[in-house]
């Protein structure tokens, strides 16, 4: 409980910084605070459930703060807390480099799939995103995860989350070796 609030706060925090940054710089230098907690909290946090909880609730702290349609970063939020998740269990992502190559990834999937569901809920036409302030976001994003990533964990451990004796990779078989 302590941990899934200590979370919360820090998003919402993020989240307010985030769109108080965004007057002084245009989109794409502002980075996805929001999101990158999100992904970070993937690998990191031990509760599949609380994790989507966390998540949604973020998401949907983002739809009221942001003026999209509403429901749509819940739904990019949840998404990217599973394939965070499920990322952080066949890959170790507790590196720097690729912390920032996953969070690159991800959010240029993220703002791809943010075109799509606005144009199919909006009626509008699909429009690709430029691809200067995409590279430019997508950067942006990557070069904050690992500071984002290094924040949530000393969250987590102020919470009393210690992950430490966790093995960074699962290196057993999946199958039976005749």
């Amino acid at each position: 409980m302590k941990k899934g609030l200590a979370i919360l706060g820090m998003g919402a925090f993020a989240i307010v910084l985030q769109g108080a940054v965004a007057g002084f710089l245009s989109p794409p230098w502002c980075p996805d605070l929001g999101f990158l907690i999100v992904i970070a909290l993937g690998p990191r946090f031990a509760s599949s459930a609380g994790g989507i909880s966390i998540a949604a609730t973020l998401g949907y702290l983002s739809d009221l703060l942001s003026g999209s349609l509403l429901g749509q970063h819940l739904l990019l939020r949840m998404l990217a807390f599973g394939a965070a998740r499920r990322a952080g269990r066949q890959l170790d992502l507790r590196g720097l480099l690729p912390q920032a190559v996953f969070a690159g990834s991800l959010s240029g999937l993220n703002a791809l799939a943010f075109a799509v569901v606005t144009a199919f809920f909006a009626g509008s036409g699909f429009g690709w995103p430029a691809p200067r302030a995409f590279l430019t976001h997508v950067a942006v994003d990557a070069a904050f995860a690992p500071l984002v990533a290094a924040a949530v964990d000393r969250v987590l451990a102020w919470a009393g989350e210690d992950d430490s004796s966790r093995p960074l990779m699962r290196f057993e078989p999946r199958g039976k070796i005749a």
